[in-house]
């Protein structure tokens, strides 16, 4: 058993399992909730679908009033089937208090968690954290990966992409060495928020350079914030867009696939592809 991790066990050979992922969600700022980027895009999501957000729930903080006022009228609707990690915007005066508060069990009390969904394993992590604890975080991931080498496929999502073309934050050094972990374990995709854009990539190795049996990465900054510019692309990152929408996977023992659905309904990017154990 993992006595740092959540981790459900769940029946072999499950059925496919339908997730829907973007970060960067609730920004009202004087406009009502309902005319809001986060209410077109909540609309793209099936109730009662897994629900992963890689950060940043509500602007310009997820304090309990944005939360209730921004967040609640729109992606609030799926709280309950929803997996989260904190962004930076999810800590208010180095606290992330009401954000734990608000999600309860969807978001780890320590910021990083392992949870079965379906035959997978999906583990969240928390980027904000520095020094003791970001480093008693990276022990912790890597007891849960080599106590979970039975589970053929792995999703890990945190909020600063270790490799992005974004001009307003770039790449993130510190969660570099997470990805290298987790690549060495064969993990299969992670997902990030903190670039307020769709950005995907093809298959990288640990150091972020193509590989043909590599992981992918897919910043889904996209869940109705105020949207950025994209800077050079970086590492042969395979599509961006400029456009709110979300990351729809579909989960199946030892394959995904994935779209890129955008608020008018388009399908901008869409692939699938075999887990690599």
């Amino acid at each position: 058993m993992l006595s740092a991790a959540a981790l459900v066990s769940a029946p072999a050979k499950s059925a496919p399992v339908v997730v829907y992922a973007a970060g960067d969600v609730a920004e009202c700022r004087g406009k009502p909730a309902g005319n809001s980027g986060a209410a077109l895009t909540a609309k793209l999501i099936q109730p009662g679908a897994t629900v992963l957000i890689p950060g940043d729930t509500a602007y310009p903080f997820a304090t309990s009033e944005t939360l209730q006022s921004c967040y609640e009228p729109t992606w609030g609707a799926f709280r309950t089937t929803t997996l989260v990690v904190p962004g930076n915007h999810d800590y208010v005066d180095g606290r992330s208090d009401d954000f734990r508060a608000y999600f309860g069990g969807g978001a780890a009390a320590n910021g990083y968690f392992a949870r079965r969904v379906g035959d997978w394993l999906v583990i969240g992590l928390d980027s904000e954290q520095i020094g003791g604890s970001l480093e008693r975080q990276f022990e912790w991931l890597q007891a849960t990966l080599r106590e979970s080498s039975d589970v053929r496929c792995t999703l890990a999502f945190w909020h600063r992409p270790a490799f992005s073309s974004g001009i307003e934050h770039g790449s993130s050094p510190k969660m570099q060495r997470f990805w290298a972990l987790l690549e060495e374990h064969e993990a299969e995709l992670v997902l990030n928020g903190h670039e307020h854009f769709y950005e995907a990539f093809g298959p990288l190795d640990a150091a972020g350079r193509e590989a043909a049996d590599g992981m992918r990465e897919f910043v889904v900054g996209t869940g109705g914030a105020r949207l950025y510019p994209i800077w050079n692309p970086v590492h042969q990152s395979r599509v961006r867009y400029a456009r709110h929408g979300v990351l729809k996977l579909t989960l199946d023992a030892g394959s995904y696939s994935w779209q890129f659905i955008d608020t008018r309904g388009r399908v901008l990017d869409a692939g699938e592809a075999a887990c690599r154990q």
